[in-house]
């Protein structure tokens, strides 16, 4: 069941409701106060028969200059009087002390139940009852004339009260039907009119969750509409905030896993290939041997490499480094000595000056940045180049910079040169053992140290690259 109709049915069955009870609370307080008053009508009505009788009967006493009046005498003064006074539609009955019927109005009834209460009581009693498709206000009580005892029952047809009561009932319930089918076509009205925005709100999100992440929801109608478009609003926000991050994701991992598939298939097949030969060819002299198994090896040393890096920058991805202070000097003198060897095989010079400064960073890893792109330098350095690697103090900063004098890097591949994969000179690279992850690794790092990485290159001139991370506020012999 829908919301607005659930909200249409209970409001418009509490709203006949109220209407219903208030029309039948209203009809019964009146009926109840004009039968009161008719009742104190019956009461005064009665009193007043009561008395004429008594004065009747005390006149024609006096009048007939008798001291005690006969039963028979006093039984014609009570039915002259009542034939003469009172109008036929009432019913008046007055019993004697033996309980013979002395007279009897227009209606012959038997309230014996009157006739019981008073003999009990010294007062007037009165009760309704109907008889003959009638209601009547009985008021009874008992009435001594000349010692001789007689009890007086009067009526007063209260039926034109039941009667309007009932013309008034059937005019509210057909006013409650009519006041109910207007009501319903408003509360109607209002109900579609209130909850309109809902139905935007639906809309927009359906659409939000068949994708489109853009989708905004404008702001309009009351306070806690308001309220819910804009969560709604900052939900379809983040979601569409989420959903691009997991598909920028998804699209570098593809980009990821094609790029390692294609690299491992290269050195695979080299590796499949020359040991095939080897397989195959009964005469293979020494020559040929050496420089087959020799291709195998590179070739074996490559996909050694390429897991390694992979693994290296899988690892830097995931989870949060422990820092620690750590002194440059440290740093760059591991380098050097690591390095020293192979840029004398080379014959590249190689310089290295530090400034000492102390910066928080996991030693290994940190270092790990910096050997790649000395790396890079001695790849990228023919015979007789030169590297300067420096670590310099730039305000709040420690600045390592990797400069180098060879080929350089265009424009073009500066734009991707960060990325997983990516090499400058692809076929040299081989040569040289390069699987394209260094520079990714090295972002990876740095990311993770809150560092700043540079590059800026001349192609022919060469490439300095430049790590920037804050200093620690330690001593130098508190680092690592």
């Amino acid at each position: 069941m829908k919301l607005w109709f659930k909200i249409f049915i209970s409001t418009l069955f509490l709203v006949i409701a109220m209407i219903n009870i208030t029309v039948a609370v209203i009809l019964t307080n009146n009926r109840s106060l004009m039968i009161s008053r008719e009742r104190s009508r019956a009461v005064s009505s009665h009193e007043f028969i009561c008395a004429t009788l008594k004065n009747n009967v005390a006149y024609e006493r006096l009048r007939s200059d008798q001291f005690v009046m006969s039963k028979d005498a006093i039984d014609d003064i009570v039915k002259n009087t009542i034939l003469k006074q009172f109008a036929e539609d009432n019913i008046t009955i007055i019993y004697d002390e033996k309980g013979e019927l002395t007279r009897i109005g227009s209606d012959s009834v038997n309230p014996s139940e009157l006739l019981d209460k008073i003999k009990s009581k010294n007062d007037i009693y009165s009760l309704i009852n109907d008889f003959n498709g009638k209601s009547y206000i009985f008021a009874a009580s008992e009435i001594i004339l000349e010692e001789n005892e007689y009890y007086v029952v009067t009526s007063q047809d209260i039926t034109e009260i039941y009667t309007e009561g009932e013309r008034q009932l059937r005019f509210a319930q057909m006013l409650s039907v009519i006041l109910a089918c207007v009501t319903a076509l408003i509360l109607l009205i209002m109900i579609k009119l209130f909850l309109c925005p809902l139905a935007e709100i639906n809309k927009s999100i359906n659409e939000i969750s068949h994708g489109n992440y853009s989708k905004r929801l404008k702001v309009k109608g009351s306070e806690e509409l308001k309220r819910l478009s804009e969560n709604i609003n900052k939900m379809a926000g983040s979601v569409e905030e989420n959903y691009n991050k997991i598909e920028t994701v998804a699209e570098e991992r593809k980009r990821f896993i094609d790029s390692l598939a294609h690299e491992i298939k290269t050195p695979l097949t080299s590796i499949l290939g020359f040991a095939e030969i080897l397989r195959i060819k009964k005469n293979i002299s020494p020559d040929e041997l050496s420089e087959y198994s020799g291709i195998i090896v590179d070739e074996a040393k490559r996909i050694r490499s390429l897991s390694g890096k992979l693994m290296e920058l899988i690892s830097s991805g995931n989870g949060s480094l422990e820092l620690r202070p750590v002194n440059t000097e440290n740093i760059l003198g591991d380098l050097k000595i690591a390095f020293m060897p192979i840029v004398q095989a080379k014959g590249i010079e190689l310089t290295v000056y530090c400034e000492p400064l102390t910066i928080n960073a996991d030693r290994d890893i940190f270092k790990s940045l910096i050997y790649n792109l000395l790396d890079n330098a001695v790849k990228a350095s023919g015979e007789g180049g030169k590297i300067y690697l420096s670590c310099k103090r730039d305000g709040d900063y420690a600045v390592f910079s990797v400069k180098d004098s060879g080929i350089g890097i265009s424009e073009e591949d500066r734009k991707h040169i960060f990325e997983a994969f990516y090499m400058v000179d692809k076929s040299r690279s081989r040569k040289q053992g390069g699987v394209g992850l260094g520079l990714a690794l090295c972002a990876e790092i740095a990311k993770k140290h809150n560092a700043r990485i540079t590059l800026e290159s001349t192609p022919g001139k060469g490439t300095e690259v430049q790590v920037l991370i804050k200093t620690a506020e330690v001593g130098n012999n508190e680092a690592e």
